[in-house]
């Protein structure tokens, strides 16, 4: 395999906006950050060269977030790409809701627009139609789902109808979907990948695991010392095993201050040594989707 090159992290990454619009994650205790602090990540992320902003209608007035900075910001030009996310439904609804997104994001077109689930994907194939005509009008480059289960994935391998992008989980512990992303890749689908840090889970000291997690606390050791043996800093290592794993094209990351970003972007200085470790990471595999999957975890208390 071709060592991963440093220089080009921040374009094999794209920023998640969760963050911008609802209290998010396991380890959050911060909230939403304020204007000041959306506009310093949005700032620094551009500099970098991340080139790629992901949100959706459901992340609370995200969308109405980034429309704002945009807008004082861009100057008639465009300096982020878009994905976006809807849910399925009957189609007038979905023809009304992208509008909405648009005029949020306040722009005319954007890079993509997925559904929130695949089975609302299967379910409403006039929704689907919509963005495929919203596509051909231009205003919409490429088109697909979110996915959650492997087999999604082998669904659209076996039914080839025009997506062209999809976003799944992947990381350490949830390496479910990593025999089908070169197959994806290959096909012609743009593969976005989530969840590198699982939410801030993977960061978690074994001790401090909720009683819930504590299984998971050998693996999350070995994880800890793996990185700690490289010299490598454990929030790198992680998002290193997702941006490149093969067939990826984005990891989509979220962060609470430009720090943060920073933090993430300065992984691209162990990308080879990360990728060395790649065999050792891959045996940490969790096969209990109780665990990996955050819609399956316990209420915050």
């Amino acid at each position: 395999m071709t060592p991963p090159d440093a220089r080009n992290l921040a374009g094999r990454l794209a920023l998640g906006t969760v963050q911008f619009g609802l209290d998010y994650g396991i380890n959050n205790v911060a909230g939403r950050p304020d204007d000041t602090t959306v506009a310093e990540i949005l700032s620094t992320a551009q500099a970098a060269g991340i080139s790629l902003l992901d949100t959706a209608a459901a992340y609370g007035d995200s969308e109405t977030r980034l429309g704002d900075w945009l807008s004082r910001t861009a100057a008639g030009a465009r300096p982020f790409e878009l994905v976006t996310k809807l849910a399925a439904g009957p189609a007038g609804e979905v023809r009304q809701a992208l509008q909405e997104s648009l005029a949020r994001l306040r722009q005319a077109s954007i890079y993509g627009v997925l559904f929130h689930q695949f089975a609302g994907f299967r379910e409403h194939p006039a929704a689907w139609e919509v963005l495929r005509e919203a596509q051909a009008a231009g205003t919409v480059q490429r088109i697909g789902v979110s996915l959650y289960h492997p087999e999604e994935a082998e669904w659209l391998l076996a039914h080839p109808m025009g997506v062209g992008l999809v976003q799944l989980p992947f990381n350490v512990l949830d390496q479910r979907f990593g025999p089908l992303l070169p197959a994806l890749q290959q096909a012609g689908v743009e593969v976005h990948v989530r969840s590198a840090f699982l939410q801030g889970l993977l960061l978690r000291y074994p001790a401090t695991l909720p009683p819930f997690f504590a299984p998971l606390a050998p693996k999350i050791s070995a994880l800890d010392a793996l990185a700690k043996c490289a010299e490598i800093p454990l929030t790198s290592l992680l998002l290193l095993f997702a941006a490149y794993a093969p067939g990826v094209s984005r990891a989509v990351i979220g962060v609470d201050t430009a720090a943060n970003l920073r933090e993430n972007l300065a992984a691209g200085a162990y990308a080879g040594q990360a990728e060395r470790l790649r065999p050792e990471l891959q045996a940490l595999a969790e096969a209990t989707t109780d665990f990996i999957l955050p819609y399956a975890w316990p209420p915050r208390s």
